[in-house]
């Protein structure tokens, strides 16, 4: 056997052992796609060795081996252990950390000359980019979920024929069903006999000049929206979401989400109109999706600011005005 095929030979041998460095290169933007720079980058896997940071990473008291982005966003991480799993994240001053992602280093069987059999070759390195949002102007606002306050309990929903009222501020529908005081919208449940136009048996429904409009949530559980209100959008007056089916031979009641798992709702409420219809008083709110009234109700967030003409929707849920829903760590 030549020099060369030993090399390579024991090349393969070595790369498999697991005692070679593994790399992670990740790519830190904010959510205007620019660099990052000086964010820390997180790698932890799960086994109980010890992790073991190199380079210009460094391993943690906690046990995370770290890796800092420079003045283009970029960062390097190296650590070394006998899993294939591990998972990281990025978190800077000033931002919304990033969610944890899972990450698997593949194995490849390669067959080498018959003497030898053959090995299994990993991968030891991995690319990826985050994004991760600048804390602009969190502000102390009514947040909870929406579960807390309607329960998933079937009576805690209004499911006889009617026109309802809900509270986002307090999270609570009007009397006589909670202790609601004013009317953000209203859940409707097919008060006449038979499905409008367009098929639909329930719908939300706002008062004039109210409504709602949906936006892309980031992806980022921490920061899952845009910072505020567009008040320039278009907001929808009535939002159906339960449907009797078109097939005359299927009654069957179709459920739609009002706002899907991707989606998030602006709401523009409590609203006051000048002479001309114009809108001179407003307050602004927000539900994340996915989300729907029903026999079974999602967990969405609200965030309702009680700041007349405030269109910043950026929480700061650690200082949640309504108490009784402990909503501290929930999305702002």
């Amino acid at each position: 056997m030549n020099s060369r095929s030993f090399l390579t030979i024991a090349t393969l041998l070595i790369t498999s052992s697991g005692c070679a460095s593994e790399r992670l290169y990740v790519k830190v933007v904010d959510g205007d796609g620019n660099p990052v720079t000086n964010g820390i980058v997180r790698v932890g896997v799960s086994t109980s060795h010890l992790l073991f940071g190199g380079g210009n990473s460094r391993t943690s008291k906690s046990g995370y081996a770290e890796g800092r982005t420079d003045t283009d966003g970029n960062a390097v991480v190296k650590f070394n252990g006998q899993s294939s799993d591990f998972g990281w994240y990025v978190e800077a001053d000033g931002y919304y950390r990033s969610d944890i992602r899972q990450e698997h280093f593949k194995g490849e069987d390669v067959i080498i000359p018959p003497a030898f059999g053959y090995v299994i070759l990993h991968e030891h390195e991995k690319m990826g980019k985050a994004t991760i949002w600048r804390k602009i102007n969190p502000q102390a606002m009514y947040s909870y979920r929406l579960s807390e306050a309607c329960g998933n309990a079937i009576n805690k929903v209004p499911v006889k024929n009617g026109r309802y009222g809900f509270d986002l501020r307090l999270g609570s529908w009007l009397p006589p069903l909670g202790k609601g005081e004013v009317a953000d919208f209203y859940y409707v449940r097919n008060i006449g006999n038979e499905p409008l136009e367009d098929g639909s048996v329930a719908w939300l429904e706002f008062d004039v000049g109210c409504g709602a409009y949906f936006g892309k949530q980031t992806g980022c559980k921490e920061f899952p929206s845009t910072y505020g209100a567009n008040t320039n959008a278009v907001f929808r007056n009535r939002l159906p979401f339960m449907f009797v089916k078109k097939d005359s031979s299927d009654k069957s009641i179709d459920w739609r989400d009002i706002a899907t798992g991707d989606e998030y709702m602006v709401l523009r409420t409590r609203v006051k109109l000048d002479a001309e219809g114009n809108v001179i008083e407003a307050n602004y709110s927000k539900i994340l999706g996915p989300f729907r009234f029903g026999y079974a109700l999602e967990s969405p967030c609200v965030v309702f600011n009680h700041r007349v003409n405030d269109p910043n929707l950026e929480s700061d849920c650690r200082r949640n005005m309504l108490k009784q829903f402990n909503s501290n760590g929930y999305p702002p």
